[in-house]
């Protein structure tokens, strides 16, 4: 069952593409429809076109195909019901979901209070930032002078103050009208002993430098907040440097990275995406002008965050503190990376040096100028520990590498890292294949969803290259509906293959076909659930076969289609008739079995196959 209903679903659909895309595509009129430069490519002749009447768009450059929703899946790197929700925001339609489906209207709702809780504080605090007393003041000071930050980034980024002994915006929030179970749950507070007095709550953040956290569509879900020569001794956590907003409804720091809704423009122009360790660092990189850095919310990088990084680029570079906390944040960094299919470049800093104080001093001429290392040399020097490592350190070192580079999911890219541990550890290569082959013995066998799987290797051959029959029909049925029911009662569901996603998609039209009637394409679309489903769908909807006789286009399929089963039964007889033929037993089965044969072999000899009129 789709996750949202249907109402929204076409509600959503519905809205001009034209209006979708224009903040993303210079568009100029070509005849009916609309063209312009491709934003997933770098082309320099148009050829990416909005199909004005069937509201969809088709990118010649990467044969990319869709509604509005796949459109800003692509563009911004969002899921399916992210896309739906961040459209129907745009737009101003109302989110509805299908029954038993999403969030309960409970939860909504209080994830929407949250969101509205958070946007105040931001301006509360940023308020208090600029505000025209002494104390507002000093923080500006630190902000200008210590950290060497404008005051323009700071009202970019609605950089905050939370005054250490004002309880104005708890008032203020109640005053809103906001319930004490929205506040409660809002991480912006502690309740104490006695919750519902809320005289007697104290507040998380007090005297310190606020930088608000965005989630990927740029809404404030959370704070870091820095300490600050005001920060309160008396406050629990006044000692720790940087303080995070606790998890709440819509805070996960493990699935964040600070900056992303900003980074995504620039992950994309400079084809990569530049980690960094703090918040700060990373507004730092803004600042000089490197605009596809983030930062993880906490201390370490987790495989959710290594994942999202996988949306939106393959190319992951790492500039982090050259200490060795900076080393072992690589080395345990480059196992989830290997395992997300992530390529991994490390941006050494001189000794001493953190990321903020070098880009400070030399800018981003400064990043250009530092000698950049793969991953896997990277920790391979690292792990050596010297010019001249012992034996065992060598084989020490080669060793954890090895346990790295077992997470590769691809065969190819784990024998291009294995060439290079070998290497950076200066050991044989005959040495190397021995111990990693042990290694591979002595380890667990890895999970299959690790392992690269080799298609096909059961006797299921894949589609041909040249043409698709499932996707033949397919087409047809897009192009003409009333087909879909007229084809399900002619085509034996046996002929078609479910293993491939053309296959699958007409079956699914077909059996709804049988069931209820379908009147236009919009109403398969309403069908499909995943991207697959649907990217297929845009891809056949979109595509054109100019000057095509329908009718005798699709008999000749449905043939062809039966033909094909006929000659996999054939195969599928001969391999019993040889199993058999040892056997005098089995001489009656093997004159059954070749009576079969025969009747397959006269229907395709004959052509008697199934067949429509599309003259009534």
């Amino acid at each position: 069952m789709p996750f949202f209903s249907e109402e929204t679903l076409q509600a959503v659909r519905a809205i001009p593409l034209y209006d979708v895309v224009r903040p993303h595509v210079e568009l100029t009129r070509s005849g009916r429809n609309w063209r312009g430069l491709s934003p997933f490519s770098q082309e320099k002749t148009p050829s990416f076109y909005v199909l004005s009447e069937r509201n969809f768009f088709k990118c010649h450059s990467t044969g990319l195909a869709g509604d509005g929703i796949r459109f800003i899946q692509e563009t911004e790197k969002l899921t399916f019901p992210e896309a739906v929700e961040a459209l129907a925001e745009r737009f101003g339609i109302e989110v509805r979901y299908a029954s038993g489906a999403g969030p309960d209207p409970e939860v909504r709702s209080m994830k929407q209070a949250l969101l509205d809780v958070h946007e105040y504080a931001r301006d509360y605090y940023h308020e208090a930032f600029l505000a025209m007393n002494p104390q507002a003041e000093e923080i500006r000071r630190y902000w200008v002078e210590q950290r060497g930050f404008s005051l323009k980034l700071a009202d970019e980024f609605r950089i905050g103050f939370s005054p250490p002994e004002s309880r104005e915006l708890l008032d203020r929030l109640k005053g809103k009208g906001f319930k004490q179970d929205v506040l409660a749950a809002s991480g912006l507070f502690y309740t104490g002993r006695q919750p519902a007095d809320l005289d007697r709550w104290f507040f998380v953040f007090r005297g310190r430098l606020m930088v608000p956290i965005r989630d990927i569509q740029g809404q404030v879900i959370a704070f870091t907040a820095r300490q600050l020569d005001v920060t309160p001794r008396d406050h629990a956590s006044w000692k720790a440097k940087y303080i995070n907003s606790p998890e709440t409804p819509i805070f996960k720091k493990s699935q964040l990275l600070f900056n992303l809704d900003r980074a995504r423009e620039g992950v994309k122009q400079a084809g990569r995406l530049l980690l960094v360790e703090g918040q700060l660092d990373a507004l730092r990189c803004w600042d000089c002008g490197v605009t596809e850095a983030v930062a993880p919310q906490g201390t370490s990088v987790t495989e959710e965050q290594l994942a999202l990084v996988k949306r939106y680029t393959d190319q992951l570079t790492v500039l982090l503190d050259s200490d060795e906390a900076g080393v072992r944040a690589v080395l345990r960094l480059l196992p989830m990376a290997f395992k997300n299919r992530l390529q991994v470049t490390v941006l050494a800093l001189p000794k001493g040096e953190d990321p903020d104080d070098f880009l400070r001093s030399r800018g981003a001429e400064g990043l250009k100028q530092l000698d950049p290392q793969t991953g896997m040399h990277f920790a391979g020097h690292s792990l050596l520990q010297g010019d001249k490592p012992t034996p065992e350190g060598r084989a020490n070192a080669l060793n954890t590498l090895f346990k790295m580079l077992m997470e590769c999911p691809s065969a190819v890219v784990r024998e291009g890292y294995f060439e290079e541990a070998v290497q950076v550890t200066g050991v044989s290569r005959e040495a190397a294949v021995a111990d990693f082959k042990r290694l591979a013995r002595e380890s667990k066998p890895p999970n299959p969803a690790r392992v690269e799987r080799k298609e096909n290797n059961n006797g299921t051959k894949a589609p041909e290259a040249l043409t698709i029959l499932e996707g033949d029909l397919l087409w047809a049925v897009l192009q003409n509906v009333t087909l879909a029911e007229t084809l399900a009662q002619v085509i034996d569901h046996q002929w078609i293959k479910l293993q491939i996603i053309e296959g699958k998609l007409l079956s699914l039209i077909l059996a709804q076909a049988l069931e209820d009637h379908i009147e236009k394409a919009e109403d398969i679309h309403l069908l499909l659930e995943t991207d697959e489903e649907r990217d297929c769908f845009a891809r056949y909807l979109v595509d054109e076969r100019p000057h095509i006789d329908m009718e005798s286009f699709v008999n000749l399929t449905i043939a062809s289609l039966a033909r094909r089963y006929c000659r996999e039964q054939v195969r599928v007889l001969n391999q019993k008739i040889s199993e058999c033929a040892n056997n005098p037993d089995d001489l009656t089965q093997i004159r059954d079995l070749m009576n079969q044969k025969n009747e397959l072999f006269l229907q395709m000899t004959k052509g008697e196959f199934p067949s429509i009129s599309l003259n009534g």
